[in-house]
């Protein structure tokens, strides 16, 4: 990197030769904003959008991310990882917070739709989060007896997860 400054892939170049004209898998070879390919297989020809189904009064949209420490479930058997983080936190707005009575630290479950009940979660209350949503960690959750050192800390999103709807 410092001989050349860039690594270029093995497929194709991240740029355009300058004076020469781009081309694109597409069957014009340009950029194409309305697809004849999608429209013969049915669907719309500029893709528009669909809002999600909004979620009852009083649920909120489950969003789960990564964090730096982890790499998905796979670290959480080593000790100096879990030393750093030992547990995921639910994060939830800190005005519904509390109108909910809850504050940071405080421990909660969470029950889905079709009635799944998560592992007992801290609240982390921050003005990072919409209204309308919840975040936590992925990968936490565990409850197989073998997951010595993460067994039982913080709650799982992949156990809450039983109803999605897939983009065609």
């Amino acid at each position: 990197m410092k001989a050349k400054g860039i690594l270029l892939g093995a497929k194709q170049p991240n740029y355009f030769d300058e004076g020469v004209p781009a081309e694109f898998a597409t069957p014009s070879g340009k950029i194409e904003f309305y697809s004849l390919q999608l429209a013969e297989h049915g669907f719309d020809a500029v893709p528009k959008f669909t809002a999600p189904i909004e979620p009852p009064p009083g649920s909120f949209r489950l969003l789960f991310g990564r964090a730096p420490v982890h790499s998905f479930s796979r670290t959480h058997t080593n000790r100096v990882l879990m030393d750093m983080m030992n547990e995921n936190e639910l994060w939830l707005n800190a005005d519904v917070a509390s109108n909910l009575g809850l504050k940071s630290g405080d421990r909660v479950k969470l029950k889905n739709q079709d009635g799944v009940v998560s592992n007992s979660i801290k609240v982390k209350a921050t003005e990072r989060i919409r209204t309308d949503c919840v975040y936590m960690v992925h990968g936490f959750g565990h409850t197989a007896k073998g997951m010595k050192f993460a067994r039982g800390r913080g709650a799982g999103d992949s156990q809450l997860i039983t109803k999605y709807a897939i983009d065609p």
